[in-house]
Parts: structure tokens; C-alpha cells; sequence
């Protein structure tokens, strides 16, 4: 049988029934749990979902454990939402490995397993604790091609080349380079991140998404689509990496040359809402309606619904929507860059090299014409999709990677000793 480790999983980001980073969290402490026993250090602010969610759910097994904690609130007076956000995790990161250090001196943990928030660019302390150290999957190398960057603001485009900026100077940012130093494995989630970490460091350093497709999420059989009129799907929050202008843009093309009824549905809400209903007026895009956020399972009706899931992503690493849409047998048309290109294998949809933004656009809205003129191809694209994440992106597979590293993890520990 397999050691269970025992494991201290550092998930600031932690909490059930959510998207983005906290059900990244909430869902790695309850998978490694299985094979292993977990401690998950998390914030104070997350104990009444945890709890409540709980307390909802019959037990069926060992549960992880929690350790919460958040800055006492007079030196956290600076946050408010995501104002302070930077410097709170930070503080946050440090002082609460301190006390996990001190809770550690009688060896209670054995792995320290780094997870949220996931990304090399924000300062993080994990690598203080006592234990063999595990980093990632962390993200944070992911690139805005340049090409693009006529999708933002002004303030946007300025954002989009310090972050370059920052990313090139990473090398020479201690905190950055003692996490990378301090840890026995690393995972990162594309390579355009592990191409940031020094070639030193590339050795320890595997391939692996924060995100996967499991048998719960795929129905037990395909969903029947009979609709006279092409639905167009598109889910996540409305930021500018992940929606645009680009994408209304390419629509509008794609509207001028279908000249057939469709629809669009936008699930999501953000900061770019008003923008870019806006700009859908002025386009004249009748067909796109914005709904908002919305809960999961309201999102899975729709994307049963749907016929295509169309997405203007920039900068991701796994994406949860695009295996919601590819176990809901749905063909995708995307821009060809990092996370997206590596889960919409080759063959299985439609991928749009950013060479320039007009070349993006006009391949966006051929991509999209080809699919709503042919059934036939989106079935095939879909299968083709769910084929290749159920045999490269699985929960399984994932397990297995985090057992083989903590195993060789110990054992070395264990060499080591003796």
C-alpha cells in the first residue's frame, strides 16, 4: 500500500461551489486527501462556506484538515476587496508559514505542498517551512502575445508590457529564486512558465495543469442538438485577457458572412461588462446577450444547449470552462496560445495563431463560420477534444504525478538520512 504522506497544503485560495483558483484549491485538498492525509492552511474568511458545505454533505471518507488564519485586522486595514490584495497575500503568505514552522517542530507534516494562488509573480513563503517542499502547479510566465495588445486601453497596453517587463526580471527577485531553489519538485502549467525559471531549475520541473476533466463532469451520453438556429457559447470572467474586443470583432465578421439566424450567449461578469456591451451595440450584435454570473449547473444546461463555445482567451493555464465545454461535447474555437493550445489538442478544434490582431479576427470568424456550417465537423472536433483530455488531462493522471512525487519526494528524504 502507499505511504500516506502526510501533507500541509498551502491553499490560500480555498473554497466549495467556486470557479478560478479557490475550486482549484478546494478540489486538489479533497484529491490528494484520498491517498494521502492533508492539512490545508487557508484563510479565516473561508470557514463558514467550508463548514456550511460540510455540513450539507454526508461523510465518505476522511476528510482533509484545516488550519485557518487571517492578518489580525490591525495591520490588515489596508484591504478592501482586491485594493491591498498584493500586500496582503504576501503578509499573509509569511506569517502564516511562520506559525505552520512552529506547529511543525515535532514533525507533524512531511511534505510542504505549495498550490494557491498560482503564480510565480506574487510573493509567496512557502519554502520557510520544515519539510520537503512540493511548488505548484504554478503559472505566471503565461504571455499576452504583442500582436494583441490593440484589444486594450491605453493603461491596458501599459499593463500588458510591464508585465512582460516583470517577467524578464523575475531572475533577479530573491523570493522568486528561493522558492525555486527550496523546492524538490516543481510543477508548472505551461511551458511558457517553466521557460521563465533559470535552466538550472528546469530538471525538477514537470508539466501539469491545475485543472482536469473527471467522469462526473462528462453526461452519460452526448447531448442531442437539433437547433435551427447556431448557439455560440462563451464562459468566464469578464476581464480583458479573457474577453475583449477581439472577440466581438471577430463575430461581427462572422455575422456579416453567415447570413443565417445564431445566437450568443456571454455567462460571466467583470470589470469589462459595460465595455464591452457598448461596443456590441455598436457593432449592431443583436444576437450577443450578457446573463451574468451564474451557477454551475445553470452553466451546464447552457452549454448542452450550445453548438460551439467560442473563446478570445489570452493568458491562461488550465481553464475550467473549456473541459466544461469539451466534456459537454462541445467543438471550440480559440486563439492558439499557452493553457487553451495545450487542452484543445491538434484536430480536436479550431486554434488561431496570433500573428496580428487582424489575423486573429479573420481567422476567429472563419473558424467560427466552418464550424456553424458543418454539423458533421463539430461532431467530430468535439469527440476528437474529449478523447485527447480524457487521455492527457484526467484527475487520474494527475494523482498519479502527485503520488510518484511524493513518494520520490520521501524516499530521497529517507536516503538522505540514512
Amino acid at each position: 500500500m502507499t505511504h500516506r504522506a502526510k501533507v500541509l497544503l498551502i491553499a490560500y485560495a480555498c473554497r466549495p461551489g467556486e470557479s478560478s483558483e479557490r475550486q482549484v484549491g478546494w478540489h486538489w485538498a479533497h484529491l490528494i486527501q484520498r491517498n494521502h492525509d492533508v492539512t490545508v492552511l487557508t484563510r479565516e474568511s473561508h470557514r463558514a462556506h467550508i463548514e456550511a458545505w460540510y455540513a450539507q454533505k454526508p461523510k465518505d471518507g476522511p476528510r482533509p484538515e484545516f488550519i485557518y488564519y487571517d492578518l489580525p485586522k490591525s495591520i490588515a486595514w489596508f484591504k478592501r476587496g482586491e485594493r491591498g490584495l498584493y500586500l496582503y497575500y504576501a503578509l499573509w503568505s509569511l506569517l502564516a508559514v511562520l506559525r505552520c514552522r512552529k506547529m511543525n517542530k515535532q514533525g507533524r507534516w512531511e511534505i510542504t505542498h505549495f498550490l494557491t494562488f498560482g503564480t510565480m509573480l506574487w510573493p509567496q513563503f512557502g519554502y520557510l517551512m520544515n519539510t520537503r517542499y512540493l511548488l505548484g502547479p504554478v503559472g505566471g510566465g503565461e504571455r499576452i502575445p504583442l500582436s494583441l495588445r490593440g484589444a486594450f486601453r491605453p493603461a491596458g497596453r501599459i499593463k500588458v508590457l510591464v508585465r512582460r517587463l516583470v517577467q524578464k526580471l523575475m531572475v533577479l527577485n530573491p523570493i522568486f529564486l528561493a522558492n525555486l531553489s527550496r523546492a524538490d519538485r516543481i510543477f508548472a502549467r505551461t511551458g511558457e512558465t517553466r521557460e521563465m525559471f533559470p535552466a538550472r531549475y528546469h530538471h525538477k520541473t514537470e508539466l501539469l495543469l491545475e485543472t482536469a476533466i473527471g467522469p462526473e463532469m462528462i453526461p452519460d451520453a452526448a447531448p442531442t442538438r437539433s437547433n435551427d438556429v447556431v448557439h455560440i457559447v462563451s464562459v468566464g470572467r469578464l476581464i480583458t485577457s479573457k474577453f475583449n474586443p477581439l472577440m466581438l470583432e471577430a463575430l461581427a465578421d462572422f455575422k456579416a458572412q453567415f447570413n443565417r439566424p445564431f445566437v450568443m450567449t456571454i455567462i460571466g461578469d467583470g470589470p469589462e461588462r459595460s465595455r464591452l456591451e457598448t461596443l456590441r451595440d455598436q457593432l449592431g450584435l443583436t444576437e450577443v446577450t450578457f446573463v451574468g454570473k451564474k451557477p454551475s449547473n445553470e452553466v451546464f444546461d447552457a452549454l448542452r444547449d450550445s453548438d460551439i463555445y467560442f473563446s478570445t482567451t489570452m493568458k491562461e493555464g488550465g481553464t475550467w470552462a473549456f473541459f466544461e465545454a469539451i466534456a459537454n461535447h462541445l467543438p471550440i474555437v480559440c486563439l492558439k496560445v499557452n493553457g487553451p493550445d495545450m487542452i484543445v489538442g491538434d484536430g480536436c478544434g479550431v486554434k488561431v495563431s496570433p500573428t496580428s490582431h487582424a489575423a486573429a479576427r479573420e481567422g476567429l470568424a472563419e473558424g467560427l463560420l466552418c464550424l456553424a456550417e458543418a454539423p458533421e465537423l463539430r461532431s467530430t472536433l468535439a469527440a476528437n477534444a474529449l478523447a485527447h483530455v480524457e487521455q492527457t488531462f484526467t484527475w487520474g493522471r494527475v494523482t498519479t504525478q502527485i503520488d510518484a512525487a511524493y513518494a520520490d519526494l520521501l524516499a530521497t528524504q529517507g536516503a538522505a538520512q540514512e
